[in-house]
């Protein structure tokens, strides 16, 4: 069945009123009669729509040209990355958590969504019947419902623009990320320009988080945010006696067999013998299968066979040795393998202090049976955060932000544990030892008392990027493969 251009312009004036008269409507009434007001991707959204609409009066005046049809598909996939955005933000939430006003249980930036999908179903559907397109000459009286949806739009834009004037103001404030209520009364607006903060390039804007660099801190502990620390000499070296593939990110050691546990930036693994000389078994991880594994950042025995692999972004794998492990099976879950380990599981560490910050240090507490990992601090968030993790189910237990005990003291204002960018964590006789590459930092934490008990000064080291326990002695592991001897501080 054809589709007539008169008939296809009669039906798209009243998808123009529905679109304007339906959502951009509502959002303007929910500003005036609940004080919901937009934030700037709300704004993103909205704009889009009213684009959307002014294309549709364009061919209702000169007839569907290609260049209306392909600009209204391009407003639509913009709308749709925006609503996708918006909703991701919020999507994870618990139950009943949300933001801003929701209809039929639904929030505002999900309808968003579900409207340009239908803009985008609706073209599509109109060109399929549609029987020509229209020449480049032509010019056609809107009809009875083409002008009334062309002062509708008149009317719905200047509501907008008193709306966004109120919310928003003019150049350059670009309204907020978490809105104030909307009021007419000019001595309640508020004009911002926190979005224009932190002068970052990215789609995610300002929820963009840098990954973490060590090798850029400042490894002088006199630099430091606690002052007056003691100095704790590096009594040996060591060295990782195997080629690796990539550099070292991470390093444990099974108190129980010696053995210990080497992760690489290149998603290497391998298990050593207590000389740190002989791979007992190696795999390299398939970074792109099922969860995202970005770099390895973190190692630990978890008891038995198992070992734990931690990735900067809180994504995990299990893993365990086994000699009846079949090639052919595990090809699918590592790059390359020595045929001897097999994969338990993939998964992700949920945070609820530490969300969006990445993490470079894994350690585990086998008194309490958990997991430990130590945030690495961002532009965004600024703050050391210890979050742990249940064996049983991987299931956050609790998390922290370490105090300092009494003795410990700031070297200023505006200085805090928050400075230091922890690489590397083990846990012995029921303390937290965490090593800093920023000020080459070594940080004891009460895990009962939550909070830093003595910090030393670890002078010598370059980029230290894991920590281990071997009786009363750390090691501490350097990127290149060499590993820092020092006494083990008392309790």
């Amino acid at each position: 069945m054809a589709l007539s251009e008169d008939r296809l312009r009669a039906i798209l004036a009243w998808v123009v009123i529905v679109l304007l008269g339906g959502p951009i409507t509502t959002a303007v009434l929910l500003g005036v009669l609940n004080g919901d007001s937009p934030c700037i991707l709300c704004w993103a959204e909205r704009t889009g729509m009213i684009l959307i609409a002014l294309v549709g009066l364009f061919v209702i005046r000169y007839g569907p040209r290609p260049r209306y049809l392909g600009m209204a598909v391009l407003l639509g996939l913009w709308g749709t990355f925006m609503a996708i955005r918006h909703s991701s933000l919020h999507l994870a939430r618990d139950v009943g958590q949300g933001f801003s006003t929701t209809i039929l249980g639904v929030h505002t930036y999900v309808w968003a969504w579900v409207i340009y999908a239908t803009v985008l179903l609706a073209i599509g559907v109109l060109l399929l019947f549609v029987r020509r397109l229209a020449p480049e000459e032509g010019i056609r009286e809107p009809g009875r419902a083409g002008r009334f949806a062309t002062g509708l739009f008149i009317v719905v834009v200047a509501a907008n623009a008193l709306q966004a004037f109120a919310s928003t103001g003019p150049p350059p404030y670009i309204g907020q990320g978490d809105p104030v209520r909307l009021s007419l009364n000019p001595r309640h607006w508020v004009w911002s320009l926190e979005e224009l903060q932190p002068p970052r390039i990215s789609l995610r804007g300002a929820w963009a988080i840098p990954a973490p660099d060590p090798g850029t801190a400042d490894p002088d502990p006199a630099h430091g945010p606690l002052a007056d620390l003691p100095t704790l000499p590096v009594s040996g070296w060591e060295r990782i006696g195997v080629p690796l593939e990539g550099h070292l990110s991470g390093l444990a050691r099974d108190s129980a067999t010696g053995r210990y546990l080497a992760v690489t930036d290149r998603w290497g693994v391998y298990l050593l013998d207590g000389t740190l000389s002989h791979v007992v078994h190696r795999v390299v991880l398939d970074p792109g299968f099922s969860v995202d594994l970005t770099p390895l950042a973190g190692a630990a025995f978890l008891g038995g066979d198992t070992v734990g692999i931690l990735c900067t972004n809180k994504s995990y794998a299990l893993l365990m040795p086994d000699p009846q492990a079949q090639e052919r099976a595990e090809w699918r879950h590592f790059l390359s393998t020595d045929g001897q380990m097999k994969e338990l599981g993939l998964g992700r560490f949920q945070t609820v202090r530490a969300h969006q910050m990445y993490v470079m240090s894994l350690a585990f507490d086998p008194s309490a049976r958990e997991l430990v990992t130590l945030s690495v601090p961002n532009p965004r968030h600024r703050q050391l955060v210890v979050s742990r993790f249940a064996r049983r189910d991987m299931v956050l237990s609790s998390e922290f932000r370490p105090s300092l005990a009494v003795g410990l003291t700031l070297a200023g204002p505006g200085r805090g544990l928050a400075d230091y960018l922890v690489t590397g964590a083990t846990v012995a006789d029921g303390r937290l030892y965490a090593v800093s590459a920023a000020y080459s930092t070594l940080l004891v934490l009460d895990l009962q008392r939550r909070e830093v008990v003595a910090a030393y000064a670890l002078p010598g080291l370059a980029h230290p990027v894991g920590l281990a326990a071997r009786g009363p002695e750390l090691l501490v592991a350097q990127a290149d493969g060499r590993i820092a001897v020092v006494e083990r501080p008392e309790p």
